[in-house]
């Protein structure tokens, strides 16, 4: 393993570190999941004749803790990143020989990890406990479409990151980012309007819903709601252009994010 890998797997073992001792960090990213997850089942267990394939409204919302779930890493790298500006880790990396890749590429290994922990417990508890419905054959398609979501999560955490000097301030307005996206997205409560079109948690959960919970194949349609009933109108874009979304998505969020902390951050 070379200078590069050793210096990203500190870091991340040092991010990892700090998220597990941070108690605001662990509730919101693993027990406001699962309570989510309570509250829905309790309130959305009964399947109706408005619901497809007799699914409840439960098994179609659990996607959307889902996003929930792994779109918290947002919050938790971006106070990751404005940490390292306030601790002198970046002008520790500057003055060694080598790249600031390896703050990032740290970042992305610790919040993978995590990422994977969460999902774990989310999967166990929505699925396992409280009995979410699935199709099996495509789960750990699901679960990879969660993981790339993750990583766009990340890069928006740079950019936010890029503007905030404290880690307080950071927690606070990437926290408001990722609850505004949830509820535009209609990843929390369904919508159906244009606007959920431009917000990467819609085409996450959407597919995810669509693949994992109701089984539709690649080339069926996508919903322009979140909540697919038998009179929903689908939008001209299949499911395999909706997976291509999230990768546009993900590569953009992650370019923007890499350039604008490196602009507004001193090398």
């Amino acid at each position: 393993m070379n200078t590069i890998d050793l210096k990203a797997w500190y870091i991340a073992k040092k991010n990892v570190k700090e998220k597990l001792k941070n108690f605001g960090s662990m509730f919101w990213t693993i027990a406001f999941p699962i309570m989510m997850l309570i509250v829905y089942k309790l309130a959305f267990s009964e399947s109706g004749d408005y619901m497809i394939n007799g699914l409840t409204t439960f098994d179609v919302e659990f996607p959307g803790i889902v996003v929930y779930t792994i779109g918290m890493s947002t919050v938790t790298s971006a106070v990751m990143f404005s940490m390292s500006k306030k601790d002198g880790t970046l002008e520790r990396i500057d003055s060694m020989p080598v790249s600031r890749g390896n703050l990032f590429l740290g970042a992305v290994i610790s919040e993978t990890i995590f990422m994977n922990l969460q999902l774990i417990l989310i999967f166990g508890f929505g699925y396992g406990v409280l009995g979410a419905h699935f199709e099996l054959a495509l789960m750990p398609l699901g679960y990879l479409i969660a993981m790339i979501y993750g990583v766009a999560a990340i890069g928006l955490g740079l950019i936010i990151a890029s503007f905030l000097n404290t880690p307080e301030g950071a927690n606070g307005f990437a926290m408001l980012a990722h609850m505004s996206l949830m509820f535009v997205s209609g990843s929390f409560f369904p919508l159906d309007n244009g606007g959920v079109f431009f917000t990467p948690q819609y085409w996450v959960k959407q597919v995810y819903l669509q693949l994992t919970v109701v089984g539709d194949s690649f080339s069926d349609l996508l919903y322009s709601g979140t909540i697919i009933t038998p009179t929903s109108e689908a939008t001209c874009i299949p499911i395999w252009g909706g997976i291509l979304m999230i990768l546009a998505f993900t590569a953009t969020l992650i370019i923007l994010g890499v350039k604008i902390f490196q602009k507004k951050t001193t090398l």
